[in-house]
C-alpha cells in the first residue's frame, strides 16, 4: 500500500514538473544583442527622465520635511549611472554574461524606487510615479532575456 502511495506522489511531482516546464521556458527569451541594447537604452532614457521629474516636482510631504525626497534623488542617481553602464556595455559589444551583474544591480535598486513612488499622502507628485512606473516597465521587458536558461 505504501509502494502505491509512494509511486503516486512520484508520479504527480514528474506530471506538475513536466506541465510548468514549458511555462519556465516561455518566459524566457533568447539573447538579441539588438533588442537588448534598444531596450538599455529606452531604459537609460527612462531614467533621466525620472532624474528630470524628481529635479521639477518637489515632493508633497506633509510635514515640510525634504530627506525622503533627497534619499529617492540619490537612488535615482545611482540608477541612472548604472542604467548608463549598461547601455555603454551593451553598446560596446559586451555579452550577456558580462551585463548580467550590471542588469542584476539595476534590478536589486528597482524596489527603492518603487517604494518611494507608491501612492501614499506626502509622497511623489504623480509625475514621478509615472515615471517610476515607465522605468521598472522597461526593466520588466529586459528580464526575460538575463532569465536564467
Amino acid at each position: 500500500m505504501n509502494s502505491v502511495r509512494n509511486r503516486t506522489i512520484y508520479l504527480i511531482i514528474i506530471i506538475m514538473a513536466l506541465g510548468v516546464a514549458p511555462l519556465v521556458r516561455a518566459e524566457m527569451k533568447p539573447w538579441n544583442a539588438s533588442a537588448v541594447l534598444q531596450l538599455s537604452d529606452d531604459l537609460f532614457a527612462a531614467a533621466r527622465q525620472l532624474s528630470i521629474e524628481c529635479r521639477m516636482s518637489p515632493p508633497k510631504y506633509d510635514d515640510a520635511s525634504s530627506s525622503g525626497h533627497l534619499e529617492f534623488r540619490y537612488h535615482v542617481r545611482h540608477f541612472v549611472s548604472v542604467a548608463n553602464d549598461l547601455s555603454q556595455a551593451l553598446e560596446d559589444g559586451k555579452s550577456k554574461m558580462e551585463t548580467q551583474p550590471i542588469f542584476e544591480t539595476l534590478m536589486s535598486m528597482m524596489p527603492e524606487l518603487k517604494r518611494y513612488s507608491d501612492k501614499k499622502t506626502g509622497g511623489p507628485w504623480p509625475v514621478v510615479s509615472k515615471s517610476v512606473v515607465k522605468v521598472d516597465d522597461i526593466v520588466e521587458e529586459l528580464s526575460p532575456y538575463y532569465a536564467p536558461r
